[in-house]
């Protein structure tokens, strides 16, 4: 996070800025900070720094004669610290991490040392090494020292310019220092981005390899190799490095999932902010699952051409060591879709690294089509947003997980009945992976999903409450048939107390009722009836006749679909009917 431009001027802070994102970009790292020495003293203060975990970080001033400064003048060139028990002299600078790692290289104006930039945590995980990470750091150190230059900033005075009211050779009076500043300043958050700029498409360099500068293809596309350049695009890590440590490996089972519909509302409406008040082309979002591959959301005011939205899935793929290129989709949402799409490629763009977990990050990345660097004001704007949208995906994953806990609770039921009702747990299972498909179809809000998922998992419970004996007859009374209908009235009294904060109970109690109102238990009809209870009574119909339970021989998918056509709007709800319909043919189940 960039300190007050009253410090350096608003062109130089910005050019001090853009050497973090570089070194994200170029070398890796995730955090960092700058600090440059103070006019006419020997303390350094901090003027931009990122990454550093909520409610940490770096010092704002490291003073003269602190053993960091001591051990940096000792070495006089980059050095790394990739094991930080035997130094005290960076304590200051690891919080967030249990396991720091440093790349610290001295900056020199003219045979002075002015600055200080400290990097941490590769990207990918794993160590620094001189030998690799030096010569792009000295490059973007080379690039920050010609910018001192020129804005005349120099070991013993500091001008700006060009400036009308300050002319070269005249040291400002009263110019506040970084420690000035933030002491007049609320402690401010830790940022929750880690921005770059790339003029071309991020790559990681091998051992002993390092960029010397876009070709022009690069320039011209804005990532190696041109247009025919996105095959090669993802990369890993060389593990032959020393000391690198892998990531988590990544789940093999991972099958490709959705983005809820209320985090997919509220993504619209954050990226919609960030382009009304910047410019911005694109702003996309992933968000990290475990268990799953969930599509990349996309915002843009004008639609993106193929060449763009390929783009985009280009550059998530530097920032996601665990998922391939081809596994991954694109989700887009436009202003302006009567328009053409814009065309070219990316010139810019800054990514926002929300959420940092062990096994892995939700992204954001905001694209731009200028080669226009993001300024100080920019940077916070976007920082304020993403913030804001960190807590929601936070909040929802902590809703997910009462969601899982409910789930497990409900298969330790139905495994417990495998012996009295052999066949429940099986139509169970299959009638909640239809009905939670059928109600993200619907586009139901998560909660609404979730319960569905949990009731149509125990819908049948109250059977375990029948005499199995009974069960299991090839016929029945009337008045054996009478009890068997109590089953959902059943289930509800036998769940009251798991205290499920969905409306599953309900849902439950009321599967057997009938659009028309001739159902059980209640006779509720039409929209009286839960719309969980209407998707899992069809859905439960529906496996029933295709699964052979209680006929003579399966039915195939398309004579069940047909019979529930003929039963919308007598039992079924025609609307459920209808995206049922449609769901089977997204599943390459025509009727």
């Amino acid at each position: 996070m960039p300190v007050s431009p009253l410090i350096l001027g608003e062109a130089l802070a910005n050019r001090c800025s853009q050497v973090l994102y570089r070194c994200m970009e170029e070398v890796g790292s995730t955090k960092g900070a700058l600090y440059l020495r103070v006019p006419g003293q020997g303390a350094f203060e901090v003027v931009s720094f990122y990454g550093w975990p909520r409610g940490t970080r770096p010092p704002v001033s490291i003073p003269e004669g602190h053993p960091l400064l001591v051990r940096t003048q000792r070495a006089r060139r980059t050095y790394v610290v990739n094991d930080t028990s035997e130094s005290p002299e960076l304590s200051a600078f690891g919080q967030g991490g249990e396991w720091p790692r440093y790349l610290i290289t001295p900056v020199y104006l003219q045979g002075d040392w002015v600055g200080l930039l400290i990097q941490r945590d590769r990207i990918k995980g794993g160590t620094f090494e001189v030998e690799r990470d030096e010569p792009p750091t000295l490059a973007i150190c080379g690039d920050l020292v010609g910018a001192l230059k020129e804005f005349h900033f120099f070991g013993g005075a500091r001008t700006v310019s060009p400036a009308p009211s300050i002319g070269p050779g005249v040291v400002p009076e009263g110019l506040p220092t970084a420690a000035d500043l933030l002491e007049e300043l609320a402690p401010a958050p830790e940022p929750l981005l880690a921005p770059a700029r790339p003029t071309e498409h991020p790559r990681a360099p091998g051992p002993g390899v390092h960029s010397a500068g876009p070709s022009s293809r690069e320039r011209l596309y804005g990532f190696p190799g041109g247009r025919e350049g996105y095959g090669s695009l993802p990369w890993e890590p060389d593990r032959s490095l020393s000391g690198w440590v892998a990531p988590a490996p990544a789940n093999p089972d991972r099958q490709k999932g959705m983005v809820r519909p209320e985090q997919r509302a509220f993504f619209w409406e954050i990226a919609g902010l960030i382009s009304q008040i910047l410019p911005a082309t694109a702003v996309a979002l992933w968000i990290e699952d475990p268990e799953e591959i969930r599509p990349i959301l996309a915002f843009s005011t004008l639609p993106l051409s193929p060449d763009l939205q390929q783009q985009i899935l280009a550059h998530a793929t530097f920032h996601l060591p665990k998922v391939r290129e081809p596994d991954l989709r694109l989700i887009t949402r436009t202003e302006m879709p009567e328009v053409p799409p814009l065309t070219g490629a990316f010139a810019t763009y800054m990514p926002l690294l929300l959420n940092e977990t062990p096994q892995g990050h939700d992204l954001v990345m905001v694209f731009r089509l200028e080669d226009q660097s993001f300024s100080l004001a920019e940077i916070e704007a976007i920082r304020q947003l993403s913030r804001v949208l960190a807590l929601h995906l936070q909040e929802a994953r902590l809703h997910e997980r009462y969601h899982q806990a409910f789930l497990s609770v409900s298969h330790r039921i139905l495994q417990s009945s495998e012996i009295r009702v052999p066949n429940l747990r099986p139509h169970s299972l299959a009638t909640a992976r239809l009905a939670r498909d059928l109600a993200l179809l619907l586009d139901l809000p998560t909660e609404e999903v979730e319960a569905v998922s949990i009731a149509a998992m125990l819908h049948d419970v109250g059977l375990l409450l029948l005499d199995p004996q009974m069960l299991a007859k090839p016929k029945l009374s009337d008045e054996e048939m009478k009890k068997v209908r109590s089953h959902p009235e059943l289930a509800a009294v036998f769940l009251k107390d798991l205290r499920f904060p969905f409306d599953v109970v309900r849902m439950i109690r009321h599967h057997h009722e009938h659009w028309d109102g001739r159902g059980y238990p209640d006779g509720l009809r039409e929209t009286a009836i839960p719309m969980g209870s209407r998707i899992i009574g069809l859905i439960e119909a529906y496996e029933v006749m295709t699964s052979g339970k209680g006929y003579r021989r399966p039915q195939g998918f398309r004579q069940a679909l047909a019979e529930l056509r003929n039963e919308a709007g007598s039992q079924f709800d025609p609307a459920v009917v209808e995206a049922f319909t449609e769901l089977m043919a997204r599943k390459g189940e025509r009727a």
